[in-house]
């Protein structure tokens, strides 16, 4: 079961743009932010942008256990994946997440070019006017759950 809800992050990465990140201080107090996805890596990692100045980022360095979802509006269920985190800021790690998000502002700028040149709104102000001092947060799912209206279903990685 973790893995077929697992595989939903992995089917919706293309079109998943922002992802909503949960995080709690060491107190408990809690806090949720949308983050910019940067990749889904099977069998359970998720890879997101942060900045050094969030209260997420804060939240990390105190207490490393996060929540990450995203709701599919079509069929009307989300999906949320529990587990543990770690900062990456230099190394082979971080040097390719920063080059897979690289080529997702290049598909994003493309998609704007052509939703502009159709007719289509699109916006000015874009991802690539994130400041650049990011890090990224390398996420490892440990449970899995898939909310629908009438019921949850939950599943653990096997490690």
């Amino acid at each position: 079961m973790f893995k077929n809800i697992f595989n939903r992050f992995v089917e919706h990465k293309k079109g998943l743009k922002v992802i909503s990140v949960a995080s709690a201080d060491r107190h408990g107090r809690p806090n949720s932010a949308h983050k910019m996805l940067v990749d889904v890596v099977p069998p359970n990692e998720i890879l997101f942008l942060d900045y050094k100045f969030t209260q997420t980022f804060s939240n990390i360095h105190e207490n490393p256990q996060l929540s990450v979802s995203f709701m599919d509006d079509v069929t009307f269920t989300g999906y949320r994946l529990t587990g543990r985190c770690e900062v990456l800021e230099t190394g082979a790690e971080f040097d390719e997440a920063r080059e897979s998000w690289s080529k997702r502002l290049i598909s994003y700028e493309a998609d704007r070019i052509i939703k502009r040149l159709t007719g289509h709104y699109s916006t000015r102000e874009a991802e690539n006017t994130l400041p650049k001092n990011f890090v990224i947060v390398k996420f490892i799912a440990e449970e899995a759950s898939m909310i629908k209206p009438d019921r949850v279903f939950r599943a653990r990685h096997k490690s």
